[in-house]
C-alpha cells in the first residue's frame, strides 16, 4: 500500500507514459521513478512500453518522405499549385 509521497500501480501506469516522454514535472517523475524502483510488475512493463515507443520512433524516422517531397507538398498545402496562398 502506498504511504505518505507514494504512488500505486494504477496511478504509476496512469503516468506511465508521460513519464517515458519526460513530459511531468521532476516531482511527479520522481514519484513514478520510486515506483517502478519497487514495483518488479510495473518496471517490467515500463520497460516494455519504452522499448516498444523506441521501436515506433525509429520506425518512424526510418520511413520519413524525401526532403523535396516533404518541401513540393508544404508549398502546395500553403500556396496551392498556382504558387498563389491559399484563399487568394
Amino acid at each position: 500500500m502506498a504511504g505518505s509521497g507514494e504512488i500505486d500501480c494504477r496511478e504509476a501506469l496512469d503516468r506511465l507514459y508521460e513519464y517515458l516522454d519526460d513530459e511531468l514535472t521532476p516531482e511527479r517523475a520522481a514519484e513514478v521513478r520510486a515506483h517502478l524502483e519497487a514495483c518488479a510488475d510495473c518496471f517490467a512493463l515500463s520497460n516494455f512500453e519504452n522499448a516498444y515507443l523506441r521501436f515506433l520512433r525509429a520506425r518512424a524516422e526510418a520511413q520519413q518522405a524525401p526532403p523535396n517531397l516533404r518541401k513540393r507538398i508544404l508549398r502546395e498545402v500553403f500556396l496551392g499549385e498556382d504558387g498563389q496562398p491559399e484563399g487568394v
